[in-house]
This record gives C-alpha cells, sequence and structure tokens, in this order.
C-alpha cells in the first residue's frame, strides 16, 4: 500500500483535527438551539443565522469574491443549496419522528459517503476504511438505541424525509472534499452559507421571518452565526480540501456524542453505557481513518536478464 508523503499526512491529520474541533462546536449548539426553536420557528433561526454568518465573512473580506471564477462560483452554490436542502429536510423530519430515530436515521450518511464516493468519483474505498463505517455505524446505533428511543411507530413521511436528508448531507461532504481548494476556502464558504441564507429566507418567508426577542437570544444567534457559523464552515471547507470524504464523514459521526458529553459536564447528565460503548466505537473509527496506513516493506527486485518494455522502473 502506498503511504502519504510527510507533507501530505500532516495535512490531512490536520484536516482531522479541524474537522473534529468543528463537530465539537456543533455538539455546543444542541441545547442552545433546542431552547431557542421554543421561541422561534425553525425556519426563521435558521435564515436569520445564516444571514448573519453570509454577512459577518463578507465585512471581514469584501472583495474576497472579486475574480473568483465560474467553476468555484457554481460549486459553492451547489453545495450551498444540497446543504439548505439537508437542514430543510431533517427539521422537517423531525417534526415527526423520535428524536433518536432521527439522529440514527441522519447518522446513516456514514453509510451513504463512501457509496456515492465509488459510484460517482469511483473512489477506491480500502477495507480499512470500510471497516471504520461499519465502526460508526455500529458506535450510533449503540448510542441511540442504548440510550433508550421514544416507542410506538415510525411515520413514513418523516422517515423518508430524514433519509432524504442523509443523503443530502452525503452529496455535501463528497462534493465538498472533491471541489474545495485550500486557496478558494474562504470564497467558497461565502458562496456555500449565502445561497443557504437565500434557501432558507425563502423556506421562512411564508410566516414571516422572526427574529430574537431578547437580549440573551440575540447573544445565542451571535454564537451560532459565528462559532457554530461563520468559522466552522470555514473550517470545514479548508479541512475537507486535505481530507478524504469518507474520512471526513466518519470524524463528523462523532458529533452526537459531542453533544452528549456536553450535557453531561454543563449540565449534570448521566453518562451511561450509551456513551461509553458507542463513543468508544466511533473513536476507534476516528482512529482508523486519522493516521495514514504506513507504506508495505518494498520487495527486492526481481532479478531479470533484460528489462521488461514499458516496464515501471523498481
Amino acid at each position: 500500500m502506498r503511504s502519504l508523503d510527510p507533507a501530505k499526512a500532516a495535512r490531512h491529520l490536520a484536516g482531522v483535527v479541524a474537522l473534529l474541533c468543528v463537530t465539537a462546536v456543533w455538539g455546543t449548539t444542541f441545547p442552545l438551539v433546542k431552547d431557542m426553536i421554543t421561541r422561534l420557528p425553525v425556519a426563521d433561526l435558521f435564515a436569520v443565522r445564516y444571514v448573519a454568518s453570509a454577512v459577518l465573512l463578507l465585512a471581514v473580506r469584501p472583495a474576497v469574491l472579486r475574480g473568483l471564477g465560474s467553476r468555484a462560483w457554481w460549486a459553492g452554490v451547489g453545495l450551498g443549496l444540497v446543504y439548505g436542502a439537508a437542514l430543510v429536510t431533517q427539521t422537517y423530519g423531525l417534526t415527526t419522528l423520535p428524536s433518536s430515530v432521527s439522529g440514527f436515521v441522519t447518522g446513516s450518511y456514514v453509510v451513504m459517503t463512501p457509496l456515492l464516493a465509488l459510484v460517482w468519483f469511483r473512489t477506491r474505498i480500502t477495507v480499512r476504511t470500510w471497516t471504520a463505517v461499519g465502526l460508526a455505524v455500529a458506535g450510533l446505533a449503540a448510542f441511540t438505541w442504548m440510550a433508550g428511543g421514544d416507542g410506538g411507530p415510525v411515520p413514513a413521511v418523516g422517515l423518508a424525509l430524514t433519509l432524504a436528508s442523509a443523503a443530502f448531507y452525503a452529496v455535501h461532504v463528497v462534493a465538498l472534499s472533491r471541489w474545495s481548494r485550500p486557496e478558494e476556502a474562504y470564497a467558497l464558504t461565502v458562496v456555500q452559507i449565502g445561497t443557504m441564507a437565500c434557501v432558507l429566507t425563502v423556506a421562512a418567508l411564508p410566516g414571516g421571518v422572526a427574529v430574537p426577542a431578547s437580549a440573551g437570544d440575540w447573544a445565542g444567534l451571535v454564537y451560532l452565526a459565528t462559532v457554530a457559523g461563520a468559522l466552522s464552515f470555514l473550517t470545514q471547507t479548508w479541512a475537507q480540501a486535505h481530507v478524504p470524504a469518507t474520512t471526513a464523514a466518519v470524524v463528523m459521526s462523532v458529533e452526537p456524542l459531542w453533544a452528549t458529553a456536553f450535557a453531561v459536564l454543563l449540565y449534570g447528565e448521566a453518562a451511561g453505557w450509551s456513551l461509553l460503548v458507542g463513543g468508544g466505537c466511533v473513536l476507534v473509527a476516528m482512529v482508523l481513518v486519522a493516521v495514514p496506513a504506513r507504506a508495505a516493506p518494498a520487495s527486492p527486485p526481481a532479478r531479470t536478464l533484460t528489462p521488461v518494455p514499458g516496464g515501471d522502473a523498481p
């Protein structure tokens, strides 16, 4: 097996660490968003959040889109539309599904990602990577069901919407790893978030776009728009320029575990077996994809009397 050169391996590991930090930030948003949507409609909260993120990014670098090529524009718009569709379908699915079912079904994008990469871009998936995918799925299943899910039948419409959301997330992860370039990460982030802001604002318009009414909610919105919005998206876009799609999906599968860990640390919830077993599986999966495989020892060249025409040099 051919290994990454040291510089590329270092960038790969830096990308994995960056994605892990992003999932930690996203994990902190679960209790915040859960609280804020009791006072604001979901679509309205997301619309205001991403409009603010786009404005902030453009305020920091107002000329970032100047001279941006058509490839990056089309890629950013496409990625923003896909991610916006994922958020909208996931949100509407969540209104009819138990939260445990929604979390597990959404996490199925971990399996969809390598399959999509294989079909779409003919990306070779190693046995080691498939093992990591299997461990991540097992960890998500243990985390979901050992924690105790809600009983009762699962609505077909909600399930279909959530599966569609998982598929959109998989498309976004695969396409971002394929299209993101380090030098265009900031501009691509602006186009993505700007597109998402437009999509979510349109989704929120029928009932009118509501904004926070208290200083506490505005503070929460600022955090969602800056750290958990603009900064996290920028970090993800840069990281996926150095990390394969399947690796990114496995690393990001730790997000619900971060959410539970923060609930344990900040809100005193008990750390049950679901967190220990599920988290252990996902952590092992991350180690498998985070550390590049070593090259196999080179075999001594075979002794031949004549060179092979067109053959590779030993």
